[in-house]
């Protein structure tokens, strides 16, 4: 973890852990408060010293824009003072839990749409009161807007929305003397594509990554079928989709599509550690926020194309990536509140901070940002606009994920190494999703 206070920047870097999941998606045409002009939301600053946290994960363009938006933030309001902690997200969740048992959470916490556990937890302050006073949202939708409601209270201001896909080396491609993926494929052809790619690379090199273990994959398969990981407080799936799950990335290793048990284990596929960004992979699935981070990672070209279809209907939803939300136990929740509206309305906060957590909700702040994207940037606006018209409404997010996250790695990693029975593991993870959702 790095930590930086009041300007200086502390410990070492932990990695971003490749796929985070977010909330419902945002849509619709009306303002969500009519009532105020655009930057007439933000409440003048009372003038007293106060001195705040915040946490967030990410990449390292993450942490160095946030950064600059913080000190931004500070230019503007001397008195007030914000020490920031940023990490990845595989030692992220830990700390955060461990903040929060022991009562000394940061006042600005970032979460995905796994917020209702912390609401669960009375974690979260309701932002509801602070709308058109300290946070403006009058350029926002109201359904982005209310994406962070739960029963009628606001815990979260979402921070941009995307969607996840599917991004190719361009340079691997043209070596491997195959045409590029257009995104109209099946998973079958995905598959032997890849196995194509693998050939003609050679010994070392694999066409796709292993992203078996991919809870946020594994239920855009089973939307494709009008199913989802978790509906109506139960289990939303199958234990027979689980084992079609895992034997179709079996047979993508058994094939050669995808690496072993040996290299997959060797990598987070993250920007930072990545057999994609080392050019020994050539797709991987990515959040089209993300597309920017691994880019600057990378000489090679990028692009991004849809994932695979298959079933009966659409697997791809458009959600929002992140929200930012305030502690429920803060001393300074108006200040949270107003840095949270300057981090998402400021004309140059939402420059620096760009599209990297995904298209900003603002309608004001997207077609600005659209001006002067950059070439990476009109790729991910572009896949955005694709995304919108291959996608449906995203399901509640499985109470309690990181749980059946990590039992999910755990049982990949052992069908990849001969460890575990596909059935077995089918099971066991079945009777992980049934533990965690009842979990209180």
């Amino acid at each position: 973890m790095a930590v930086r206070k009041n300007g200086f920047k502390l410990g070492t870097m932990v990695t971003l852990t490749a796929l985070l999941a977010a909330c419902t998606p945002g849509g619709g045409s009306a303002p969500a408060d009519s009532s105020k002009k655009s930057g007439e939301g933000q409440a003048a600053d009372s003038g007293k010293p106060v001195e705040m946290r915040i946490m967030w994960w990410g990449s390292q363009v993450r942490h160095d824009a946030t950064l600059k938006v913080i000190d931004l933030f500070e230019k503007k309001y001397p008195n007030i003072k914000i020490n920031a902690e940023y990490l990845g997200s595989d030692g992220y969740w830990d700390k955060l839990n461990t903040q929060i048992s022991g009562g000394n959470a940061p006042d600005l916490i970032q979460l995905g749409n796994n917020y209702p556990d912390y609401v669960a937890r009375n974690a979260l302050l309701d932002l509801r009161p602070y709308l058109g006073k300290e946070i403006d949202v009058a350029d926002f939708d109201k359904a982005t807007v209310d994406s962070g409601d739960l029963d009628g209270k606001l815990y979260g201001i979402s921070l941009g929305s995307n969607a996840f896909g599917i991004a190719y080396n361009t340079e691997l491609i043209k070596k491997a003397g195959l045409q590029p993926p257009t995104g109209n494929w099946t998973w079958d052809d995905f598959g032997k594509y890849a196995a194509d790619l693998s050939k003609a690379l050679g010994k070392g090199y694999f066409g796709a990554v292993d992203e078996s273990a991919l809870s946020l994959y594994l239920n855009y398969f089973a939307r494709q079928t009008n199913k989802t990981l978790y509906k109506d407080g139960k289990v939303g799936f199958a234990k027979e989709d689980l084992e079609k799950w895992f034997s179709m990335w079996d047979g993508f290793r058994k094939a050669g599509s995808i690496p072993g048990g040996e290299m997959t284990a060797a990598y987070t596929e993250n920007p930072e550690n990545s057999s994609f960004v080392e050019g020994k992979t050539a797709m991987h699935l990515i959040w089209s926020n993300q597309l920017n981070a691994y880019q600057k990672s990378m000489k090679d070209e990028i692009k991004l194309v849809l994932p695979p279809s298959g079933g009966s209907t659409q697997g791809l939803w458009l959600q929002p990536s992140q929200f930012m939300s305030v502690n429920a136990g803060s001393k300074h929740p108006k200040e949270a509140a107003m840095f949270i509206s300057f981090m998402v309305n400021d004309p140059e906060a939402t420059m620096i901070l760009g599209s990297e957590r995904g298209v900003p909700g603002s309608s004001k702040v997207r077609e600005t940002l659209k001006a002067k994207a950059t070439e990476i940037d009109k790729k991910m606006y572009d896949y955005i606009d694709l995304a919108v018209k291959n996608a449906r409404i995203v399901d509640r997010e499985m109470p309690n994920i990181k749980e059946f996250d990590s039992v999910m790695k755990t049982l990949s990693q052992k069908i990849a190494f001969n460890q575990a029975a596909i059935q077995n593991a089918a099971q066991e993870l079945f009777q992980s999703a049934e533990k965690v959702i009842s979990k209180k």
